[in-house]
């Protein structure tokens, strides 16, 4: 598992929780979850882990720079691994769908304000919000 050889890598310590979150992670690929969402797969696998442990291990796995967190407005934060492109994500207010922007369109966008605000160098952190087509 990749995310595991990183934690070792960094030099910290890899548990049997670590192990099943992780795993958890990378079966899902690029998908968005809450930490409820993650927590009800690992407590179907194992009953013995508890909701803090699994707080811990999603924050080491961001310090360490292997997923990201991002907040939305009213709710709760969605973990999600990181791939090597800058991504931007848009949510349905109605249904809670999870969609990735294309890195043309990130692309399109933070060139609109490096032009507007001399800015260089610009990351974001945050997140769209509308009705998505199934949900108009």
């Amino acid at each position: 598992m990749e995310l595991i050889s990183q934690i070792k890598k960094k030099g910290h310590r890899v548990t049997q929780s670590r192990e099943l979150i992780c795993k958890i992670l990378e079966d899902s690929g690029h998908a968005h979850f809450t930490v409820d969402e993650i927590y009800q797969k690992v407590i179907k696998k194992n009953t013995n882990i508890d909701l803090a442990t699994v707080y811990r291990t999603l924050e080491l796995l961001g310090e360490i720079g292997l997923i990201s967190h991002l907040h939305q407005a009213h709710g709760s934060g969605i973990y999600f691994l990181k791939n090597n492109e800058n991504t931007m994500h848009i949510i349905c207010i109605n249904c809670n769908k999870i969609l990735d922007v294309s890195s043309k369109t990130y692309n399109k966008i933070n060139s609109l304000l490096i032009q507007e605000t001399q800015f260089t160098k610009i990351h974001n952190n945050f997140i769209y919000s509308g009705a998505c087509g199934n949900c108009k």
